[in-house]
């Protein structure tokens, strides 16, 4: 079977995702946490071309068949893991444009001169973070008429996809269109379990395994 290797070194983990055709091998990393470290299986899609393309498709085939006329929604994503993936679907899908909330505030942001919206994010591998959207992306997102959906490469603890729903529902707000309508949240994979209730289902291609607690 064909394998698209991680070429890291240690301990990997085979992934397996329907109808990708072969397995993926994912590194086991250890992560800082408040005691002792966190081993996770590091499933990183930057830079990886071919296997973002047939994630990308696979994930443009769900949405098509789980959101209704899809292509009047406006697609949000975070940088920066996501947003090879986000681009892949947004084509396959005919997307001109999707809505892009960065990891900090950005100098052609111009935030003396124009809107900005910032808030706080959590993630089990990024940890504290902020997510800031910019001019453009609220104004697309104020241009969706049905709705919206949520791109993420892996919703683990929920935090950045809890971010990007208090950054619709601030976008909404100033846009003066009420609560924002999100039809799915879409991942390549899901990490053990959320913890939070999240804005609307979500869809995966992928399980990865649960993260160990390894201590001093």
């Amino acid at each position: 079977m064909d394998v698209l290797d991680s070429r890291e070194s240690g301990e990997k983990y085979r992934l397996r995702v329907d109808g990708l055709g072969y397995d993926v091998e994912i590194p086991y990393v250890l992560v800082p946490a408040r005691e002792g470290n966190i081993r996770i299986a590091s499933f990183n899609l930057i830079g990886q071309t071919r296997l973002n393309n047939d994630l990308g498709r696979l994930l443009a085939e769900i949405i098509r068949r789980e959101v209704a006329d899809y292509q009047s929604v406006v697609v949000l994503t975070a940088v920066e893991k996501a947003l090879q993936l986000t681009q892949v679907v947004a084509a396959e899908l005919g997307f001109d444009s999707v809505a892009v909330a960065y990891n900090r505030i950005k100098p052609h942001m111009e935030v003396e001169r124009r809107p900005v919206i910032q808030v706080g994010a959590d993630s089990i591998t990024s940890g504290d973070k902020f997510l800031a959207l910019y001019e453009r992306d609220m104004q697309l997102l104020a241009s969706a008429q049905n709705g919206y959906i949520i791109i993420d490469d892996v919703v683990s603890t929920g935090g950045t996809v809890l971010g990007l729903f208090e950054i619709l529902e601030e976008a909404a707000a100033r846009a003066g269109i009420g609560a924002p309508q999100v039809h799915g949240i879409f991942c390549a994979a899901t990490e053990g379990n959320a913890g939070v209730r999240l804005p609307a289902p979500v869809h995966s291609l992928a399980t990865l395994p649960l993260p160990q607690a390894v201590m001093p």
